[in-house]
């Protein structure tokens, strides 16, 4: 099992309040039912990958959310009340950390629909040596799409605008020279009423864009415009 002691980390707001940037095209009803979406496919791809993990642990206070990862067999960390994406992570790396001082963690966003066992490969991959950071930065606002990083304390969660940075620099004082991946499929989520474009360009056969075409929101796109989709699946170290 490649990534026997690796666990995938999905933090996931609840679902009435995510999104909210999103308001100005979607009415909460639809924001709640695109959060739902995105959860499903992230959580679907972690299940295909089941055998490169040693598990998957969702951090939520969302009790629809906390059932749908019970459903497919997933481990939950109830948070007893919401304080933001680090506090989450912060919990989720105590947690592992103090069931097996070893493992790893594969921050994966809720709203990275499009991830791919391809993508989870290779970040266990990365995390096959003892001491191991690799990161996926966000190709708007200078953040950190994806954190892999071992031990699961091994750096803070410091995500948000300019994360990237503040992981790269802590996993040069841990010792650490972290893998980047310039990944811009990965580099994209769904955030800003631009970004649904963007995802609707790749073209995935996900329920996050069975949803939003349903909404009216898919575009005929010039295939000028498709160069995000022509990126799809590469990376570089």
């Amino acid at each position: 099992m490649t990534g026997a002691n690796i666990w995938a980390v999905v933090p996931v707001k609840p679902f009435e309040t995510a999104k909210l940037r999103l308001a100005g095209v979607l009415a909460l009803p639809e924001r709640m039912q695109l959060a739902r979406v995105m959860v499903e496919d992230v959580l679907d791809t972690l299940s295909a990958s089941s055998h490169l993990l040693a598990g998957v642990l969702v951090v939520t206070a969302d009790a629809q959310c906390a059932a749908l990862a019970k459903q497919r067999g997933m481990h939950v960390l109830i948070e007893p009340m919401p304080r933001g994406i680090n506090y989450a992570l912060t919990l989720a790396a105590r947690q592992l950390a103090a069931d097996d001082g070893d493992s790893g963690m594969i921050v994966v966003p809720a709203d990275l629909p499009h991830i791919t066992m391809d993508v989870m490969k290779k970040l266990t991959q990365l995390l096959a040596a003892r001491r191991a950071v690799a990161l996926v930065p966000a190709v708007d606002d200078g953040g950190t799409n994806l954190l892999a990083c071992r031990p699961a304390e091994i750096i803070l969660p410091s995500f948000g605008p300019d994360s990237f940075e503040r992981h790269r620099k802590a996993a040069q004082a841990a010792g650490i020279t972290p893998a980047v991946l310039a990944w811009p499929d990965m580099g994209r989520d769904i955030d800003r009423p631009g970004d649904l474009e963007a995802f609707l360009s790749l073209r995935t056969a996900t329920r996050t864009h069975d949803y939003l075409a349903s909404r009216g929101l898919a575009k005929s796109l010039e295939p000028a415009n498709n160069s995000v989709a022509a990126q799809a699946g590469k990376y570089s170290q």
